[in-house]
């Protein structure tokens, strides 16, 4: 009996097939090769395009948590890019930064992982990532968009690599040390996949630069950390929510914010994830119903 091979998903998203990008995802996909029974499907994002962006349709939702756009990540499912993502056991990104960003093709191509959202079929796979500049930099903050995108869908982040080229040989065997990690981890994934928690969601952060946790306790507040000045609050001073059940569901969740924020307070950072996650569970179904109801 052939044992099965694990399979690592490399993705160059730079628009010069042969560049410093290009260059940096060969020093990972050494360190790949260098784990056994793991293979490589290397992709040229540029290969793949056009991909339209998201057209919030809903229909990923309400259509078997696949998308109905003609392109490669589309086609009900049968899009060839949107398959080799369904087939993988990690996915490795490298991209160049521009102004301090991840490349507009990149942001589409996460983008359209919305049904993934829906269907939980990537949650858990591991995620890594080499963010590369030349010029003024940004490649910390590109490194946070790009791991922020990947914890939205449930991806496991193993590691991520930002590179200016002032230290780009010694990044080439930092690359290599990656590729290998992200390889045990794709062999890993190959034998049971560990799901993330919503807890565990939460409780991310990225080199202390980055937490979901303070991010999400923003967003809710609007950037205050004060339970009066959320949206919650807002909402339920200005009846924003009109029908009983979705008015009932927006007060579960502000008991819940007001806990978190209590918590995130103390720092007690776990228990704050815990009643964010509670919070979700009340004020995403909230929203849904009362300002899209067709969508359920």
């Amino acid at each position: 009996m052939v044992e099965e091979m694990a399979k690592v998903l490399c993705v160059q998203a730079s628009p010069r097939k042969n560049g410093y990008t290009a260059k940096l995802l060969d020093g990972a996909i050494k360190g790949i090769k260098s784990v056994n029974k793991v293979e490589i499907d290397l992709i040229h994002l540029n290969d793949y395009f056009p991909i339209s962006p998201c057209i919030s349709c809903w229909n990923c939702v309400k259509n078997k948590n696949s998308c109905i756009l003609n392109d490669s990540m589309g086609k009900n499912g049968k899009g060839e890019l949107f398959k080799k993502i369904c087939n993988a056991n990690a996915l490795f990104i490298a991209h160049p930064v521009y102004y301090g960003r991840p490349p507009a093709g990149l942001h589409l191509f996460f983008e359209r992982f919305y049904p993934f959202m829906w269907s939980g079929k990537l949650n858990g796979m591991p995620f890594a990532s080499i963010s590369q500049a030349a010029n003024n930099g940004g490649i910390r903050t590109a490194q946070i968009d790009i791991t922020r995108w990947a914890i939205t869908f449930n991806l496991r982040v193993v590691g991520g690599l930002p590179v200016h080229m002032v230290s780009y040989d010694e990044a080439i065997g930092h690359a290599e040390e990656l590729g290998k990690k992200i390889a045990e981890e794709a062999l890993a994934d190959s034998r049971e996949r560990r799901r993330v928690t919503p807890v565990e969601r939460y409780m991310f952060s990225y080199e202390g630069q980055w937490s979901r946790l303070e991010s999400s306790l923003m967003d809710m507040t609007n950037g205050t950390m004060q339970y009066e000045e959320s949206l919650i609050a807002y909402a339920i001073s200005h009846n924003s929510m009109k029908t009983k059940e979705t008015v009932e569901l927006l007060q579960q969740a502000g008991e819940e914010l007001k806990q978190s924020l209590a918590h995130y307070k103390n720092e007690e950072y776990t228990s704050a994830a815990e009643h964010m996650v509670k919070m979700s569970s009340f004020w995403s179904p909230a929203t849904l119903r009362e300002f899209l109801p067709n969508v359920l």
